[in-house]
């Protein structure tokens, strides 16, 4: 289990760049059944999580991931109604996922309930749905979760961690199999999928696997300073629809922060050097290391 580094610093090394947020002070460690947990109190970026050494977010701008791997999905289906997230234990992913009027039930499977409550203590921002009749708690191996479960839900999330120890199995073909079989005809889901500059492999490993599994896939990105090179990826799939058409009416428009419908269909839109590692499979800057980020 790695651990942030520093005092008046809280430092993530990655590769050959190093992240860094100043601190008031630490508030909370403890080693999970599966993990390291930290929680810190920053100067201007409100409180940071962090496992097993790797920064997860901050309050000031958790918002863009959870915007874009929640709302991308939700407004591609024309009427999500069933939704699962599998991991997000902040809380934000499901956070978002309710602010859609059309949904009805979500199932919110993460295998560690100490992040969550962590989150409901530290990061009261995100849990502020707590008490929607809305939401299934399911805390449990998201890979063992979905096995049983056969065209139960509209959208699935993979909110996951790094492809590495308790997350490597969200990122395997039997993994994402058993996420089709658990789509509603017309259903689509969404798994975040690592960073194109310094996890090249990892994003490959997991955009080729939803690409082999679903008709149709797509990757889009967003920008999110609390990862390293602050580019960040999302792989959609589907065997019924695409993410490049804005189908769900009845959610209305929702007051995001980062998300909108244009950003929606411009996020789409790759950078070339990532059309080609999609392509070839060869990135375009040579890293060492096998251990991936993050979220």
């Amino acid at each position: 289990m790695k651990k942030i580094t520093g005092s008046k610093w809280a430092h993530e090394p990655w590769h050959r760049t190093m992240f860094s947020y100043k601190i008031k002070k630490k508030l909370f460690e403890k080693k999970t059944k599966f993990q390291l947990l930290e929680e810190f109190e920053t100067e201007g970026c409100g409180n940071l999580m962090a496992l097993d050494g790797c920064f997860m977010l901050t309050d000031m701008e958790e918002f863009v991931y959870h915007d874009m791997i929640v709302h991308v999905p939700l407004y591609s289906h024309p009427n999500p109604q069933d939704v699962l997230v599998i991991g997000g234990g902040d809380g934000g992913t499901v956070r978002e996922v309710l602010r859609h009027k059309t949904v009805k039930r979500v199932d919110f499977a993460e295998i560690d309930d100490e992040v969550f409550k962590a989150a409901l203590k530290y990061h009261k921002g995100l849990v502020g749905w707590v008490g929607d009749k809305r939401v299934n708690y399911c805390f449990s191996d998201g890979c063992e979760f979905i096995k049983n479960k056969k065209k139960e839900y509209d959208v699935i999330i993979i909110d996951s961690t790094d492809p590495v120890d308790i997350g490597e199995g969200l990122f395997t073909m039997e993994f994402y199999k058993n996420v089709k079989e658990a789509l509603k005809p017309g259903g689509c889901m969404v798994a975040q999928t690592e960073d194109p500059f310094y996890d090249a492999e990892f994003l490959l490993r997991g955009h080729n696997k939803i690409k082999n599994t679903f008709k149709n896939s797509a990757m889009y990105l967003a920008y999110i300073p609390t990862y390293p090179s602050g580019c960040w990826s999302f792989t959609f799939g589907s065997d019924s629809i695409t993410p490049d058409k804005i189908r769900n009416k009845k959610s209305g428009r929702i007051n995001t922060r980062y998300y909108t419908p244009e950003l929606h269909m411009g996020a789409l839109a790759l950078p070339k050097f990532v059309q080609d590692l999609i392509k070839t499979g060869k990135s375009v800057i040579e890293v060492k290391g096998k251990k991936a980020k993050k979220k």
